[in-house]
C-alpha cells in the first residue's frame, strides 16, 4: 500500500530504519550517563524484590495512581520549587497534554520556529491559534505580541530552553520580560537542560522561578535524557495542575507510567542533587569546552555538524559508524531543508581522547 511513498523516501535519501546501538555513544541523550547508573539498577532490583507491581494497571484516576507516583510528584515539588507537579509517561505526551488542554478558543500561542514536534502536534489539535516567530528573534516575537495582544483572551509563548538539534539557548530572561509586559504566559520545555543547568540541574528557567515562582511560567522536565529514565514532569501552579488532572485527555485516558519508572526518576533526581551529580556535570562541561575548541559551536552538550546534503550526511555517518563512532544523520523534516547534519551528543561518560580521535577522523573524511 505504501510502496510508492517508501520508494520516494529512499530516492530522496530520507528513508529511516531502526538500528541497534553500536560502538561509542555519540548520539543518545544520556548526557550524564545516568541510564546505566549502578545505584539506579540497585534501586530497581530492591523495589521489585520487595513486591512492587510491574504495571500500574489503569489510569491515574482509576487506581493507577500509586505511592511511587505520589512520592515522585511530592519530591519534584520540593526539587523544582513548584506548587504542584504532574508526571506523564513521556515528554512528548506531557507537551501534547499542555497544548491540547490549557490554551482555549480565542487564545493565541506564539512559538519558536524550532520548537519540538510534540508541541507542533499539540498545536494542531489545540482550539487556540498558533503563530510562529523566527528562531530566538525577540523583535519578531514582540511584533506578534503587539499585533495579536488586544484580540486574544490569553497569550501563551512556547520555547525550549536549549534546542534539541542546534544546541543553542533561548534568551529566557528577555522572553520572560516580554511576557510580563504583555501579560502572557511562558511555557518552557527544559528537556535538554534538566539535570545539567541551574542549581543541581533544575534547568535554565531556575533563576526566573526562584524570583517569581510559577504564576506566569510552566516548565516541562523530560526524564529520559540527562535524568536517564523516562517520562515527563510538568511543573506549574496548583490551579494549572489541578485543571490538567480534570481535563487533559492524554492524562485521563492513558495508563499510568510504570511505578518503577517513577521510583527511578525520583532516585535519579536525588543523585543529581548530590556530589555525584556535581561531578558528572563538571566532567560534561569540560568535554563541552574541548568540543567547542575542536569544532566550534555553542559550547553546549549538543553540537550540530551541518553538512547540508542528505546524501552527504548519510555517507559520512556511515563511515564514522564503521570506525566505531555511533553518530547518526539528522535529515528533514527533523531539521530544516538544506541543513542535514550529524548531531554530536556529548556525555560525561565520553573520554577526551575518544572525542579527539572522532574529530580527527571526521576531518579526514568530511570533504570526501
Amino acid at each position: 500500500m505504501f510502496q510508492k511513498k517508501l520508494s520516494q523516501l529512499k530516492s530522496q535519501d530520507r528513508f529511516r530504519s531502526l538500528i541497534l546501538p553500536m560502538g561509542i555513544d555519540l548520539t543518545s541523550n544520556d548526557y550524564l550517563g545516568m541510564s546505566n547508573h549502578p545505584q539506579l539498577k540497585k534501586f530497581a532490583i530492591d523495589a521489585l524484590e520487595k513486591g512492587l507491581d510491574i504495571g500500574a494497571a489503569g489510569s491515574r484516576l482509576l487506581r493507577g495512581h500509586t505511592n511511587a507516583h505520589k512520592s515522585l510528584e511530592y519530591f519534584a515539588n520540593q526539587h523544582f520549587k513548584s506548587e504542584k507537579t504532574l508526571y506523564f509517561s513521556s515528554g512528548f505526551q506531557a507537551n501534547y497534554a499542555i497544548f491540547t488542554t490549557l490554551p482555549e478558543r480565542k487564545d493565541i500561542i506564539l512559538y519558536d520556529a524550532l520548537i519540538h514536534a510534540s508541541v507542533r502536534d499539540g498545536l494542531l489539535a489545540s482550539n487556540a491559534k498558533g503563530f510562529k516567530f523566527p528562531h530566538n528573534d525577540l523583535n519578531a516575537l514582540e511584533s506578534l505580541l503587539k499585533h495579536h495582544g488586544n484580540n486574544a483572551r490569553t497569550i501563551w509563548i512556547a520555547v525550549e530552553s536549549i534546542y534539541s538539534m542546534d544546541g543553542d539557548y533561548a534568551p529566557l530572561s528577555d522572553i520572560y520580560d516580554l511576557c510580563k509586559k504583555f501579560d502572557a504566559y511562558l511555557i518552557i520545555d527544559e528537556a535538554h537542560a534538566t539535570g545539567i543547568f541551574g542549581n543541581n540541574g533544575k534547568g535554565l528557567a531556575w533563576d526566573l522561578i526562584k524570583k517569581d515562582g510559577y504564576d506566569r511560567i510552566i516548565t516541562l522536565h523530560t526524564c529520559g535524557k540527562a535524568i536517564g529514565v523516562a517520562g515527563g514532569l510538568i511543573c506549574a501552579s496548583k490551579n494549572t495542575i489541578d485543571y490538567m488532572i480534570n481535563t487533559a485527555r492524554p492524562f485521563i485516558y492513558s495508563t499510568a507510567p510504570l511505578p518503577l519508572q517513577a521510583i527511578l526518576v525520583e532516585k535519579s533526581l536525588e543523585i543529581l542533587s548530590s556530589p555525584d551529580g556535581d561531578k558528572r556535570r563538571k566532567k560534561l562541561f569540560s568535554i563541552c569546552k574541548e568540543a567547542k575548541s575542536l569544532l566550534g559551536g555553542n559550547g553546549t552538550h549538543i553540537l550540530p555538524i551541518i553538512l547540508g546534503e542528505d546524501k552527504k550526511a548519510l555517507r559520512i555517518s556511515t563511515k564514522l559508524q564503521n570506525q566505531g563512532f555511533d553518530i547518526r544523520a539528522i535529515r528533514p523534516p527533523t531539521v530544516p531543508e538544506g541543513s542535514s547534519r550529524l548531531r554530536l551528543s556529548l556525555s560525561s561518560n565520553l573520554d577526551l581522547k575518544i572525542l579527539r580521535n572522532f574529530v580527527s577522523y571526521f576531518n579526514s573524511i568530511k570533504n570526501n
